[in-house]
């Protein structure tokens, strides 16, 4: 189930690239210029992140004739997951295969995409938080899936299904773009991509499985081989602990986010997913709370995922390792 029958259309320079209006630009300058101190973390290793023979090709539109995405970045097996910084540096990170396409903290996956390609679900689900905060990815959606899992979608250029909507496997939900600082500060020598997390019992966790490791709830439906999945509808109601959600949101000490809260404090659901991408992103907001909390309970599974990109151009993915990121056994 891709896009309906509707014509995909390249979206507005300004959506691509996460600019929504004249206040939202005031109100992130505003943001930058008063976190000066704590932005972007470079170094040389840094200079590993600019791909002009993958972004050029995705800029200019063109999808891979063998239909694998390159990814540009694996999970982060050192610090992803466990707390977030706005550093590209690539210094102590290893991704599952023992290797460095990644980097410091890094905490999803990168699937390379020339913009507006189809974004659709990794598994069934309901479209439960739509964020767009240029500062930290730009226009970002999570889908729940029950089990105690959700995954988050990053970089996109616009929301197709609205929050509350049902979802099957592989139906598309957005398009991609390269939204976000990020994005924006590296154009156009890092590659428009879909920054894809995958967060079990309110954690970031990676979807390969290094060796020796059991499959688990989260995990590609073909080990560490993402492919698109057959149309599936079947979406076990997720187990969430309003109450304490509820308590947490109210120790939130920035304006913005408290904003967010207040219009998703009526959906339970929602309001865990804002307060798991927002206590592990935002901790500036959060100085008195614990990062991932348990909100969530696992009421099903395993479930596995599939490649969340468009059957019509992708039949899977493949690492696009560069100067010494590959395992030394390779």
């Amino acid at each position: 189930m891709e896009a309906k029958g509707q014509r995909t259309q390249r979206p507005p320079l300004a959506d691509i690239f996460g600019i929504r209006s004249i206040p939202q630009v005031r109100s992130d300058l505003t943001t930058v210029l008063s976190r000066m101190g704590g932005g972007f973390q470079l170094g040389l290793s840094s200079l590993r992140h600019l791909r002009p023979d993958l972004s050029l090709v995705a800029y200019a539109g063109r999808h891979p004739a063998d239909g694998l995405s390159r990814i540009m970045n694996f999970f982060d097996r050192v610090g992803g997951g466990r707390g977030y910084s706005q550093r590209v540096t690539k210094r102590n990170c290893r991704d599952y295969r023992g290797g460095r396409l990644t980097y410091d903290e890094h905490d999803g996956t990168d699937f390379v995409c020339p913009i507006a390609t189809p974004i659709v679900a990794a598994a069934p689900g309901e479209v439960t938080l739509i964020r767009d905060r240029w500062l930290r990815g730009g226009l970002t959606m999570t889908v729940d899936h029950g089990a105690g899992l959700a995954t988050q979608y990053t970089h996109l250029s616009r929301a197709i299904l609205p929050v509350g909507s049902r979802v099957a496997r592989g139906e598309t939900i957005a398009l991609s773009g390269a939204s976000g600082i990020d994005m924006t500060t590296f154009f156009p020598w890092v590659p428009p991509h879909l920054h894809f997390m995958v967060w079990h019992l309110g954690r970031p966790i990676d979807p390969f499985l290094a060796a020796g490791e059991a499959p688990r709830t989260g995990t590609w439906t073909e080990k560490n081989a993402p492919k698109p999945g057959e149309a599936e509808q079947t979406y076990p109601e997720p187990v969430v602990d309003a109450a304490l959600a509820r308590s947490i949101a109210e120790t939130c000490t920035d304006p913005a986010i408290r904003g967010e809260i207040q219009a998703v404090r009526h959906l339970p659901v929602s309001l865990v997913a804002l307060l798991e991408d927002s206590l592990h992103h935002d901790r500036f907001a959060w100085p008195n709370a614990q990062p991932h909390p348990a909100l969530r309970a696992d009421s099903g599974g395993p479930l596995a995922l599939s490649l969340p990109l468009t059957a019509t151009h992708y039949r899977g993915a493949t690492p696009a390792d560069g100067w010494g990121s590959a395992p030394h056994s390779s």
